[in-house]
């Protein structure tokens, strides 16, 4: 393989290194392949490597948006609206309706917490001077406490809106939390701990361990930022290490051109020289220029040759240390991509039962919307349900109600095609997108699903378990949005429950 082809090579895996997930550089990076093979003139080439150039600074100098989340302003607005109707003495109310105002203007979602954890602490110190007896136990309650007396029904009421508002938000930022870290695992307590409070005490405390965690996951998300920028700049500063060899390797090929043209030159003035001999008709002259000629291109050639042997042994090394930065840079960016395929797997995949979770069915969804609209290919979707599901955690425990989710979602993937996509959509409903599949044939999945759930055998320590499975069947039409294909078969799913022997209803 000559020098040329070999550059070219090189020059084509360089552009496959990235296969970034940046929409711009990707593209940018497939002009330059395209543009490498076809040959394209060098300006066309000299410009896409300035702009390959270009957009890796502005990469490695603008990181990742921040994960934080803020409430929407319509949201936090409402959440400071009722924080400023609590009923509290006059001596909290100017500090509580400025925590209020706060709140509301804070653009992250870690401030906000902030805030609104001064807020609790500022109702803890009030309830500590204003407290009732529970007139038939003598119980002591915190005047904020959920539970306390309804003397004051409206102040009452505007508590309860506070602490729902509270736990709503709280519910939310966990769940954003669980997207991060791919697992529910870490937060399955705090949940527990937040559906059990009731006051403004046990709310609080729950917040404080939100704040906790939100704090030590900032820190890995800043870790992996770092990580990620460190790479680029690595990467960044290879890419140019490797363009100044290749533009070395070409400034050596284009003075071999020279030297050949000069040699081409000198051949031609000998020749010139010796035919000038010819025609004088003196053999001795002819002889001597001849041989004089002879002498001169020998030397001549003999030089250019151990020149261009030099130079092609100096442009072998200089390949071969291009290769192995190449293969250096490839294996790097083959790592870095394992680790953002396991993290997309982490935040796509439900951990429990392998399936796609909520966002992964959610990204999915769209992509199969597309795919019906551009090739004309029918789409169904089935709503599953476990039936009695409560009843099984409430009577054998959390075990056995994930023994049956596990094995409910192991028998749609099994009767699903690797095309199709099954989902757990949460709790224990899960979706199944059925691809190429009309109603006809997504009723018969949905039967034979429900067949094998009822013959699985589910048992819990030797003893039976009654298992068994709803499905609501639709098949997507063309003016359906995935929101009111899946509303449908959510509903065909409650009729399948509550009207059908077979657990099965198409709509």
């Amino acid at each position: 393989m000559d020098r040329e082809s070999s550059l070219s090579r090189l020059s084509i895996r360089l552009t496959h290194l990235a296969d970034s997930q940046d929409p711009d550089l990707a593209r940018l990076l497939k002009k330059l392949r395209h543009a490498i093979k076809d040959g394209d003139e060098g300006a066309e080439l000299d410009r896409l490597s300035d702009q390959l150039a270009r957009h890796m600074i502005t990469l490695e100098q603008n990181p990742p948006a921040d994960l934080h989340v803020p409430l929407t302003s319509h949201y936090a607005t409402d959440f400071a609206e009722s924080i400023k109707s609590l009923n509290v003495d006059q001596s909290y109310r100017n500090k509580l309706d400025y925590l209020a105002s706060q709140m509301a203007k804070a653009p992250q979602v870690d401030q906000q917490l902030q805030y609104l954890r001064d807020v609790f602490r500022l109702l803890r110190t009030a309830t500590s001077h204003k407290v009732q007896e529970k007139s038939s136990s003598g119980k002591v309650l915190s005047w904020f406490d959920k539970k306390s007396s309804k003397k004051d029904d409206k102040s009452n009421e505007q508590l309860d809106g506070f602490l729902l508002r509270a736990t709503d938000l709280l519910n939310q930022i966990i769940s954003h939390m669980d997207v991060l870290n791919g697992s529910p695992s870490e937060t399955k307590w705090l949940k527990e701990q937040l559906s059990e409070s009731e006051s403004v005490e046990s709310l609080g405390s729950v917040l404080d361990e939100v704040i906790d965690l939100l704090s030590e996951l900032t820190g890995k998300v800043n870790e992996e930022r770092l990580t990620t920028q460190s790479f680029l700049g690595n990467l960044h500063t290879k890419l140019q290490s490797v363009e100044e060899v290749i533009f070395s390797v070409i400034t050596d090929g284009e003075e071999s051109f020279e030297r050949a043209a000069t040699l081409e030159k000198a051949v031609n003035d000998d020749v010139q020289v010796i035919g000038k001999a010819v025609d004088e008709n003196d053999l001795d002259v002819l002889k001597k220029t001849v041989e004089s000629g002879l002498v001169n291109l020998s030397a001549k050639v003999a030089s250019y040759l151990e020149t261009e042997r030099k130079q092609h042994q100096e442009s072998k090394q200089k390949i071969k240390g291009l290769t192995r930065q190449v293969r250096s840079m490839e294996s790097e960016t083959t790592k870095l991509r394992s680790e953002v395929r396991n993290s997309l797997d982490l935040v796509m995949k439900d951990p429990l039962t392998g399936v796609y979770n909520r966002g992964g069915y959610e990204a999915r969804v769209v992509e199969e919307f597309s795919r019906k609209q551009r090739i004309n290919a029918p789409l169904s979707l089935v709503f599953v349900d476990c039936n009695k599901f409560k009843q099984i955690n409430d009577t054998f425990g959390h075990n056995a109600g994930d023994t049956v989710l596990v094995k409910v979602a192991e028998t749609l993937k099994v009767r699903a095609r690797t095309s199709d996509v099954v989902a757990r959509y949460g709790g224990d409903e899960f979706v199944v997108l059925l691809t190429d599949t009309d109603i006809t044939g997504a009723e018969v999945f949905a039967k034979d699903a429900c067949d094998k759930i009822r013959k699985a055998g589910f048992n819990n320590n030797g003893k039976p378990l009654d298992v068994s499975i709803s499905c609501g069947v639709t098949e997507v039409r063309d003016d359906d949005t995935p929101v009111t294909a899946l509303h449908r078969a959510d509903q065909a799913m409650y009729k399948a429950k509550n009207d059908t022997e077979d657990k099965v209803f198409v709509v």
